[in-house]
């Protein structure tokens, strides 16, 4: 989807009509045109515009998921980032998608009363799959992270006239039944992939996720494990049948002369109109970076030893990137101590990309790609039966093996092959879990995936030892409520 200030225009014609309707001499008299949900989302391009403004509010220049530093998942080294959450904590995530949801729904509510009845009965599904696919993606953030919550649809009353109550709160199953609900039609009405259109979600994107929400739904908090099978099946599915394709090279995944490649499903977007954070904005100390991009020594000391670490993680860097033949630094003996998510920084970025601070960095960070599939599928096939099957070790030794795989670049550790060991048929059910989970943790780090992961396998305590597991309690697996909600709808246990 290309981003651009869709609701500065919404609003300057809403305040034009209002100065215009208060200039006439007749108070009391009804505007003859009024700009409503009903009335303006009457053509396909104008219930995009709100499909636009809906990823807008999150991902910006210095908002929502330009980052994935707030969670604490072992990986993030922000500062403060750690347990014993406050009333206070991370509330913006309320916030970015509830409101996300408010631009989606008004065009859902437009659609069932006909506004685009002119058009063909073919893209009006398509364009209802496509807002029902951002409501279901919007609503699984949301119940992972703060799990019974209000599902507000386009049927809910005016919450304003009509406030939520504490019984507004469905349980966590019940949510998961619309985001399902929501996510079958998007995947049974949306058009096939569009290249053209790559921000764009389409019938693969929808199922890519919902084998995601089947995955979710089998581990904590429901533990519904009958969910495993479909997990699986419909992540073969999009292995074999969608248009999309692994790339070969770890090193091309990232580039920013390769962005929204074959690998990538759905993924947050940015233009040189409104860019995205600067390269600086990830980077060591000697690249004048501003300390976003933060990683825990720890972690990064336990990935496996391959060209894949030195394309994701930024561990050791040339002092001077105008001279990569000179002098190079490793992170212990950096400005910092610290090594840096390398998939926002160089050689992912340009040179001139990493080291300057003004415009976009070019950067296009996933939110689903086909290696999460794979995964996926590997998780959800042995955890289906009594362990690991060939074709689940087959799909993340695939990953494997290309971590492994040496390539030439302008980082010397990547031509050195990895000594990642293989998954095997041998291994455990237990085992072959772990091993897929910590996988999961090495190819999709600071994607947003891993704090999901740490929560539906209970291990939040465990990823934040030592240092920053000290207030640990249980009810850390959910947020709080942002109090102004919470004082109406209640607030989850520990809050």
């Amino acid at each position: 989807m290309k981003r651009y200030k869709i609701n500065l225009f919404k609003s300057s014609v809403i305040l034009l009509l209002i100065l215009a309707g208060t200039s006439c001499q007749k108070l009391t008299e009804a505007p003859e045109g009024k700009l409503t949900p009903a009335s303006f989302y009457q053509t396909p391009d104008q219930c995009q515009s709100a499909f636009v403004g809906s990823m807008n509010g999150l991902f910006s220049t210095w908002g929502g998921y330009g980052s994935d530093g707030f969670f604490p998942n072992g990986q993030n080294a922000w500062p403060g980032t750690g347990l014993g959450y406050s009333v206070s904590t991370m509330n913006q995530f309320w916030q970015w998608h509830y409101k996300s949801i408010s631009n989606i729904n008004p065009v859902l509510k437009a659609i069932k009363g006909g506004s685009l009845k002119s058009y063909s009965a073919d893209l009006v599904a398509d364009i209802t799959g496509q807002a029902r696919f951002l409501r279901a993606f919007n609503y699984f953030f949301l119940v992972r992270l703060y799990g019974k919550i209000p599902f507000i649809d386009e049927d809910t009353p005016d919450v304003v006239t009509t406030p939520l109550t504490k019984e507004s709160r469905l349980e966590i199953a019940a949510v998961y039944d619309k985001i399902e609900a929501d996510l079958v039609f998007a995947a049974a009405n949306m058009y096939d992939r569009d290249p053209s259109t790559p921000g764009k979600p389409n019938k693969w994107t929808a199922k890519g996720l919902l084998a995601k929400v089947y995955l979710t739904r089998a581990t904590a908090p429901l533990n519904e494990t009958a969910n495993y099978a479909k997990a699986r099946d419909m992540a073969d599915d999009v292995i074999k049948n969608s248009p999309y394709s692994l790339l070969p090279s770890v090193t091309d995944i990232f580039k920013t002369s390769n962005t929204n490649n074959s690998e990538v499903m759905f993924a947050w977007q940015s233009s040189e109109q409104y860019p995205s954070l600067p390269g600086v904005d990830n980077a060591p100390d000697e690249w004048g970076g501003w300390g976003d991009g933060a990683t825990k020594a720890l972690w990064a000391e336990s990935y496996p030893e391959q060209p894949r670490k030195h394309i994701y993680l930024l561990t050791d860097w040339p002092v001077d990137l105008y001279n990569i033949g000179g002098d190079w630094v490793d992170y212990p003996n950096s400005g910092s101590g610290i090594p840096w998510n390398g998939k926002r920084c160089w050689p992912n970025l340009t040179v001139d990309q990493q080291l300057t601070d003004a415009g976009n960095n070019g950067v296009i960070m996933p939110i689903l790609r086909l290696a999460d599939v794979y995964l996926m599928y590997a998780e959800a096939a042995n955890m289906a039966g009594n362990g690991p099957t060939q074709l689940a070790v087959d799909r993340i030794n695939t990953i494997i093996d290309r971590a492994n795989t040496p390539s030439v670049t302008e980082v010397p550790k990547t031509s050195i092959p990895g000594t990642e060991p293989l998954a095997t048929l041998s291994m455990s059910k237990e085992t072959f879990d772990q091993k897929v989970i910590a996988e999961r943790d090495y190819e999709l780090c600071f994607e947003f995936d891993r704090y999901f992961d740490v929560l539906r396998k209970k291990i939040l305590k465990e990823v934040n030892l030592p240092d920053d597991a000290n207030d640990y309690k249980e009810t850390d697996y959910l947020l709080p409520i942002p109090p102004l909600d919470a004082k109406f709808i209640g607030n989850n246990p520990g809050y």
